[in-house]
């Protein structure tokens, strides 16, 4: 246990040293970001160079060249033009280097390559690899000469141009090709840039340092060095050694250095060293803070990126991705994927999993699934959309072929359980957005949700009409309220004793100015899908009361309304608000109005729905339930609910003078109804024996095509005006 402990600690230390003198290996992402931050240093450094260096010309211009440039032996020069070079060539070529910097730094950040830029580029490259033609100009005009140190810097001064050209070129070129930086050109940028502002500082400070009694421009040998030291933050023990390095070999060049040419000896003082080393202690402890507080800003960023463009629990990229890759595949025309396909993967009845498994397992299933998915697709783009939900850029090329193999891995990776593979897919036009794409292959994937038999469909001009309509009533069902495009159809509810008239059932009609008339199956199921049914079933109760109220004003025979609710209205809507809000706008009676409620409704969620019910049937309106039989759980919510009136299922009716049972069973359910104090009501009725029989067998009211289709509003009133529909004078 003690051996462990320790083991632990020398691992904790270890990785402490690792972290802060940068041994750890970085990501690709991370080398990338510290070398822009190296390049976005130079931008403001060179540029500050530029200015210091055109200042430094100026003042030597002002006091040393234009005073003496008839006297240039004044300096040990032969001529004017001696003294001129003599004085500036340095300065000179640090302006021209950093000027290539600068230049290359702002095209580095660039996203897209101009031919004027790569012009620029080359043309700075170029100026730099021919730079060591000026040393000859500068020889002769001026006679190199001094000590062997300040030579051999000079030389290395106007041969380290050509390698900063070089670099220069080198990444111009690989850009060009790749549309890209490369990432060793960058690096040698730098280094050139960095040599460059180390020889200058140690010729300006050596220089000044041998040829004066109180040297200043050491100052310029350290501010290179900060220099150098902020352009390569690479890692902490690369800083330690190159400043370490550095220092001690300028130190070295300056302690055994005996100048003759001095009136008196200088002594080197120990508080200098100690001054020099203060420094490069503290120089090295500010690169390695930079370089940690870089690094951790890099892996912050590497994580923000991967978790935007990948999902965090398969470690699979998302459509956000996908969908980039796919723009950029279009931009650059690529004929091998002109053809190339949107694929949306949906597994059905998913829940299965987490209900067998659990949410771990459920996470797992998941993963094996992405794996999957990546092996049966192994060189197309595949993206995970939400939960089970998939969506892939794919090849047509032996796509039955690739679905076929993902199919049999889903069901081996099922096992027992009874979930299906659905693909949708969709070939893209040239004016498809990524979105757009995906939503019809999603759409086409929907079609097929429930078809156990089919795995893939494609979408096709026929689907395209489909899903044009269904996006056309999404997106104009608040201007078809407003422009009364959506009305309420009445068919009629007869007493069974004398079939007279004793209330109807408002059923929602879209007749459209560009689709004609819209039928309940086309429009309703698209609000559901999309939440926006609560609209609808909003505007067909203020239509019903609107309306009642009129023909009670002009004194016209009236009978109860049925207005139909589903669950999702509870969801979106408060239900009791809107029914109220519109009896007492139009003072209507609450007797007038039904409220029919389906059993699915009822199946889950019971004490929230059964708390709006009660109250509903509290503040006086009739409750219905609407397609009894239709679901599982009928006997459950008769026990739950206390309603009014049952409404039976016109399924029961199927087949009904060849199969016994449904009369045994209709019978059945209206003694239950009036066991427990409920009247009923069969849906459906087409012939006059089946409406013989429900009357006989006890059931209350009647509803079918035997009675009247739905009617519109005027034709309800018309009907009834001409006493076509004899009204009951019972209404409850």
């Amino acid at each position: 246990m003690g051996d462990e402990k320790v083991m632990q600690t020398l691992s904790k230390f270890w990785n402490l040293v690792r972290d802060i003198f940068g041994f750890r290996k970085n990501s690709k992402y991370v080398r990338s970001y510290l070398n822009d931050a190296n390049i976005k240093s130079s931008i403001y450094m060179s540029f500050i160079i530029i200015v210091l260096e055109i200042w430094m010309i100026i003042r030597q211009l002002h006091e040393y060249v234009v005073p003496n440039w008839s006297t240039p032996e004044k300096y040990g020069y032969e001529s004017g033009l001696g003294l001129f070079y003599g004085m500036l060539s340095l300065y000179f070529l640090f302006i021209m280097c950093s000027l290539a910097m600068l230049v290359f730094a702002i095209h580095h950040f660039r996203k897209k390559d101009t031919q004027k830029g790569l012009t620029i580029n080359i043309i700075v490259a170029a100026i730099c690899i021919l730079w060591p033609l000026f040393m000859f100009l500068e020889n002769a005009v001026g006679d190199i000469k001094g000590t062997t140190v300040n030579i051999v810097t000079l030389y290395l001064l106007y041969f380290s141009m050509p390698l900063l050209g070089a670099a220069i070129l080198g990444n111009t070129i690989y850009r060009k090709r790749h549309g890209e930086n490369s990432e060793v050109f960058s690096n040698l940028v730098i280094v050139a840039f960095a040599i460059v502002c180390l020889l200058f500082g140690i010729k300006v400070g050596y220089s000044d340092y041998i040829s004066s009694s109180k040297p200043k421009m050491i100052i310029c040998f350290l501010s290179m060095v900060i220099f150098v030291a902020c352009l390569l933050i690479w890692r902490p023990y690369i800083s330690i050694i190159l400043l370490t390095g550095i220092f001690m070999g300028f130190l070295f060049m300056l302690k055994n250095y005996n100048p003759d040419n001095l009136a008196g000896k200088r002594i080197w003082l120990e508080g200098d060293e100690i001054n020099y080393i203060t420094f490069l202690v503290s120089l090295t402890m500010v690169t390695i803070s930079i370089y940690q507080q870089r690094v951790a800003e890099a892996t912050k960023d590497q994580t923000l990126i991967h978790d935007a463009i990948y999902d965090h629990l398969c470690d699979i990229h998302n459509v956000r991705y996908l969908a980039d890759q796919v723009k950029q595949i279009q931009e650059e025309a690529d004929p091998a994927k002109k053809d190339w396909m949107y694929l949306f993967i949906n597994i059905t009845n998913f829940k299965t999993v987490n209900d067998q498994k659990g949410f771990d397992g459920g996470d797992q299933f998941l993963k094996d699934l992405t794996e999957c998915v990546k092996n049966a697709f192994p060189t197309d783009l595949v993206s995970k959309l939400t939960d089970d939900h998939f969506v892939l850029f794919a090849s047509p090329v032996n796509l039955d072929e690739k679905i076929e193999n993902l199919k049999e891995a889903v069901s081996q990776l099922a096992g027992g359980m009874f979930i299906r593979l659905k693909v949708g897919g969709y070939k893209p036009n040239k004016d498809d957005t990524p979105n757009r794409a995906i939503d019809k292959a999603r759409y086409a994937a929907s079609l097929i949700k429930y078809n156990f038999s089919t795995t893939y469909l494609e979408y096709d001009n026929l689907i395209d009409q489909t899903f044009k309509k269904n996006q056309y009533i999404v997106n104009h069902i608040d201007e078809a309220i407003e422009n009364g495009w959506i009305r309420a159809y009445y068919q009629p509810v007869v007493w069974s004793k004398d079939q007279s008239l004793c209330g109807a059932e408002a059923l929602a009609r879209w007749i459209d100015p560009v689709y004609g008339f819209l039928s309940p199956n086309e429009f309703i199921p698209v609000l559901e899908n999309t939440r926006l049914i609560h609209k609808l079933d909003a505007c067909i109760i203020e239509y019903v009361c609107k309306n009642m109220r009129k023909a009670l004003d002009e004194k016209k025979p009236v009978v109860p309304v049925s207005i139909n609710l589903s669950r999702l209205d509870f969801e979106l809507m408060d239900v009791i608000r809107v029914i109220e809000t519109n009896i007492a706008r139009y003072n209507i009676d609450k007797k007038y109005i039904h409220v029919e409620i389906t059993e699915s409704a009822l199946a889950k969620d019971t004490d929230s729905l059964k708390a709006i019910v009660n109250t509903l049937k509290k503040n006086g309106y009739s409750i219905w339930l609407d397609d009894f039989g239709s679901g599982y759980s009928s006997l459950n919510v008769l026990k739950d609910f206390d309603f009014d009136v049952i409404k039976i299922d016109m399924n029961f009716l199927t087949g009904f003078e060849q199969n016994e049972r449904s009369k045994d069973i209709l019978e059945c359910v209206i003694q239950l109804a009036t066991k427990l104090s409920m009247k009923t009501l069969t849906e459906g009725v087409e012939t006059k024996e089946e409406a013989d029989f429900l009357k006989r067998i006890g059931c209350n009211r009647l509803q079918g095509f035997l009675f009247g289709k739905p009617f519109s509003k005027e034709e309800f009133e018309d009907k009834i005006s001409k006493k076509e529909f004899k009204v009951s004078k019972q209404v409850l």
